[in-house]
């Protein structure tokens, strides 16, 4: 039961702080393009990448904080389901180039984020 506990606790604060971080850079930002979304996927990507190496691979913590971080807290965190649909109504817009665009600079850069994190969380 603490198991999914943690997992819950984790998802609400991921998708709490997705929703702050993804509309404070939007609006900082100001141009029609989902800077907010891709920086919270690419952090996101990041983190899972950190937490693997440095929590499931390096240090030896419980079950359960794993599943807080990386189930509750990154899954929450992370925003793919927000970026397709941001891609398709890029797309129905006819706004064809930035939707590619977005797609690939999301994908690109993720796995890259992805390398990244999971390379510091093996060097620390």
């Amino acid at each position: 039961m603490l198991f999914l506990l943690a997992i819950a606790v984790g998802g609400a604060i991921g998708s709490l702080l997705r929703f702050l971080i993804s509309k404070y850079f939007q609006t900082k930002v100001g141009v029609e393009f989902p800077v907010g979304t891709l920086l919270v996927n690419l952090s996101s990507a990041f983190l899972i990448g950190f937490s693997f190496a440095f929590l499931v691979e390096r240090v030896e913590v419980s079950p359960n904080l794993r599943a807080l971080i990386i189930t509750g807290f990154l899954g929450g965190y992370s925003t793919y389901s927000t970026l397709f649909y941001e891609a398709y109504y890029m797309m129905v817009g006819g706004e064809w180039f930035k939707s590619f665009l977005y797609l690939f600079l999301s994908n690109l850069l993720g796995i890259l984020f992805v390398t990244l994190g999971y390379g510091l969380g093996k060097l620390l």
